[in-house]
Order: structure tokens, then C-alpha cells, then sequence
């Protein structure tokens, strides 16, 4: 209980009592401290806290050097995630949500925020980088971009899926078949 009211304290706190905390994130030595802290800590909530800073423009311009240095693998993968969609998300809240009224059920939907970022490196830059990761968490994310986007990649989409279905990681390797799927089914229709 304690740790999910540290995760989403942004989003309880008052919008008044938020701007102030979001002001004094993004102090300039309290900024970089903060951003040392995402790169450097092997533990904790480090992903929620990249989340909530992508509120503000702390991290512009860092978050590259936060995909590729962070110890954490979540947190490199939730930054090359950013930089492949060139957005950062996070969650604002919850909201009550009845599936069954009925029977007086429903869940917890997550209201969903996010901002908009300018990435100037490309998209295959990205993909070379993030698909030689060490943690499966990483190439997962890279094998999803490479899905997402393999008809604007040219013969190059055909050598990071073979690489992927190849992976060790399941998770990396499905991904890694259904892109050579898609790329023998794209080579198909183009032949006929």
C-alpha cells in the first residue's frame, strides 16, 4: 500500500501543490541530481519516477544517456520507449470503472497522461542501439518499434528480425518471428 501511494503521489496531490513540486523539480542542481539518480539506482521505483519527471522538461535532451547508462533495464526500456514514440507517458491517476453493475463490480482504469518530445536521432539508430541491449526488457521494446515501423525501414527490417528470432529471451524471439512473418507475407504481396 505505502509503496503505490509513493508512486502516484503526483497524481493525489493538489493541482495547485503539484505545480510547486513540478517548479521545484526542475531546479537546475535538484534536476541534476534527480536525473543522476534514475541512471545510478538499481533499485526502486526508478521507472515511475522517470514517468512522472517526463511531466516536465527535466529530462529533454538526457534521456538517450538514460536509455543507455541507467542500471535499471526497466528504466532503459521505458526511455527508449519515449524515444521511439516521441512522447512520454505516465499516469495521472485512476479512475473507478464498473464492468458489472449488476453484481456491483468494476476495476480501476489508469487515466493516462503525456507530453510530446522532439528526438532528433532516427528511428534505426534507435533499433541498433537498444537491440544489442543486455536485458531482454530492452529488445523486447525494440523488437515492438521494429514491428511497428519495419515497412519504413527498408532491407534492414529483415536483419533485425532474423537477429531478434534468434534471441534467447521467448518474449524477444516471438516478436522476432511474427516481424519475418510480416516481412515474408509484405515480400509476397509486393512479388504478385
Amino acid at each position: 500500500m505505502r509503496r503505490s501511494f509513493k508512486l502516484e503521489l503526483l497524481g493525489r496531490i493538489e493541482e495547485a501543490d503539484r505545480e510547486i513540486l513540478l517548479k521545484i523539480i526542475c531546479e537546475k542542481e535538484i534536476a541534476k541530481s534527480l536525473r543522476s539518480k534514475l541512471i545510478s539506482s538499481a533499485s526502486g521505483p526508478m521507472p515511475s519516477l522517470f514517468s512522472q519527471l517526463g511531466r516536465t522538461q527535466v529530462l529533454d535532451g538526457k534521456i538517450e544517456e538514460i536509455a543507455k547508462s541507467a542500471i535499471q533495464p526497466s528504466v532503459r526500456a521505458k526511455a527508449y520507449r519515449s524515444l521511439f514514440e516521441g512522447r512520454v507517458v505516465w499516469i495521472e491517476g485512476r479512475k473507478w470503472v464498473w464492468t458489472d453493475i449488476r453484481y456491483c463490480e468494476g476495476r480501476l482504469k489508469p487515466i493516462v497522461g503525456e507530453r510530446k518530445l522532439e528526438v532528433e536521432t532516427p528511428v534505426i539508430d534507435l533499433l541498433k542501439i537498444s537491440s544489442e541491449d543486455r536485458s531482454s526488457i530492452v529488445r523486447r521494446v525494440s523488437a515492438e518499434i521494429l514491428i511497428r515501423e519495419f515497412g519504413n525501414l527498408g532491407i534492414e527490417a529483415r536483419e533485425f528480425a532474423e537477429s531478434f528470432a534468434s534471441d534467447n529471451s521467448h518474449a524477444v524471439s516471438e516478436r522476432g518471428e511474427f516481424a519475418l512473418k510480416k516481412l515474408d507475407e509484405a515480400e509476397r504481396t509486393n512479388a504478385s
